[in-house]
């Protein structure tokens, strides 16, 4: 929502936005000449054309609810998204369950030092922009196309990308096959689609019209247009050789840690080639990416000498487990891994998941689940979680505050270990305070 403000903002039109609690967000909103505030103001909105809202918002906000009832047009985030799109020449949409804001990030890196002219909207900071959008021109629309209230079906991109499909938003998706559907609706719309080669698999893609034509996959597999071979990695951190379409760029490090960036790389490669950019050039500007906030972000050291401290946004069970076997090639010390659950539903449609991914951490602690836009009756509380991997034979401490963790932590971690604080709610709060004097 802050892109799409600060978007609308550069185009001369007077933009105003609300949140339920302060931010740094907010705060930068504010400084950027948009009229940012805590609560509800139906003065403000009185004075509006048009109400943008997010999925997450309920029918009882008062400031929608005064918007509708005083007629005054009302938008949701999703569809606002595809107007400010096709205002320019050619849409880029990045989908799937994991990887959407790095990957979107990487592209706008490489599309800005080329350079395109493009709007890039991305669900994150980008590291080095200290933005989550970039605006240069209108010849490309980048953006990622989030799976959630099936948003990303308000997009006919002409290139869509779809990194993975792995089942999750309970809340939206009551079962695996209708989230496959949605995913496969996605790449019907997109003119062009790039797609993961296992999805492209699982989600039976070759069955669509045109599939040969119009899909290109991205892999590890001998079969993938765009493949990444003689894969090598350092503490962490991967290189690859791509090979695709008679072609070979050799040694492209990624610059990010975890063997699942070099998908999100060959994604960025693939497109990059699709719209008739040169690979090696391109291959260069993705090493020299950084990344984007909270997506295995260093902060510091405990106690300013101990334990490194790391944040991810990790809260998808497949997610956490790449994260975790990430860290593991990273040092000799103890993995002490901190998670404070997402929603109440995922909680619980994902428990058995939950149960095994945490496999590859040493110690585990559980927080108390982050309700977002649920209420706790809707699912699992993160008390459940614990109690949950504890019966079956993992262990787990269930902890009710960032205070306590902080606590525990300071009193068992040792220098050589990593603090690793995962999930998509405020712990990043957390990893601030592992590493305050």
């Amino acid at each position: 929502m802050s892109a799409l403000a600060m978007l609308t903002s550069e185009a001369g039109v007077w933009v105003s936005g609300s949140d339920r609690a302060d931010s740094p967000t907010l705060r930068k909103l504010a400084k950027y000449g948009i009229n940012a505030y805590v609560g509800s103001n139906n003065g403000v909105v009185a004075k509006s054309d048009l109400v943008v809202y997010s999925s997450a918002i309920g029918d009882s906000d008062p400031e929608l609810h005064f918007a509708r009832r005083n007629k005054i047009r009302c938008m949701e985030r999703k569809a606002y998204l595809a107007v400010l799109a096709s205002e320019c020449k050619s849409v880029i949409a990045i989908a799937g369950s994991h990887g959407k804001t790095t990957t979107t990030a990487m592209l706008c890196h490489v599309a800005e030092r080329i350079p395109l002219e493009f709007m890039g909207h991305v669900g994150g900071i980008i590291n080095g922009e200290d933005s989550n959008f970039i605006n240069t021109g209108r010849d490309y629309f980048i953006t990622e196309a989030c799976e959630y209230r099936r948003s990303f079906l308000s997009l006919n991109p002409d290139i869509g990308v779809l990194l993975n499909s792995d089942y999750d938003h309970p809340d939206t998706y009551p079962d695996r096959e209708s989230m496959d559907e949605a995913f496969r609706q996605f790449v019907e719309q997109s003119k062009v689609a790039v797609v993961e080669e296992e999805c492209f698999k699982r989600l039976r893609l070759s069955a669509i019209d045109n599939a040969k034509d119009k899909i290109y996959t991205f892999g590890f597999g001998d079969d993938a247009d765009f493949r990444a071979v003689n894969v090598k990695h350092t503490d962490g951190k991967f290189s690859f050789d791509l090979v695709y379409d008679g072609g070979r760029v050799n040694n492209i490090t990624t610059g990010l840690y975890g063997r699942h960036n070099i998908l999100n790389a060959l994604a960025v490669l693939a497109v990059s080639y699709l719209i008739w950019l040169d690979l090696k050039e391109a291959a260069a500007l993705v090493e020299d990416f950084e990344g984007v906030d909270r997506r295995f972000s260093e902060k510091g050291k405990l106690n300013g000498n101990g334990a490194r401290v790391i944040v991810d946004y990790a809260h998808h069970p497949n997610e956490i487990a790449a994260t975790i076997d990430t860290v593991r090639l990273m040092g000799k010390g103890k993995i002490i891994a901190v998670f404070e659950p997402h929603t109440y539903s995922r909680t619980k449609a994902l428990l058995e998941d939950f149960g095994h991914c945490f496999y590859w951490a040493d110690e585990l602690i559980i927080l108390p689940t982050y309700s977002a836009r649920e209420k706790s009756e809707q699912g699992l509380d993160g008390s459940d979680l614990a109690e949950y991997i504890n019966t079956h034979g993992e262990g787990a401490l269930y902890l009710e505050s960032y205070e306590k963790v902080c606590e525990y932590v300071k009193r068992n971690a040792g220098e050589r270990d990593i603090v690793l604080a995962l999930g998509a709610g405020s712990i990043d709060k957390l990893g601030d305070m592992l590493v305050a004097d």
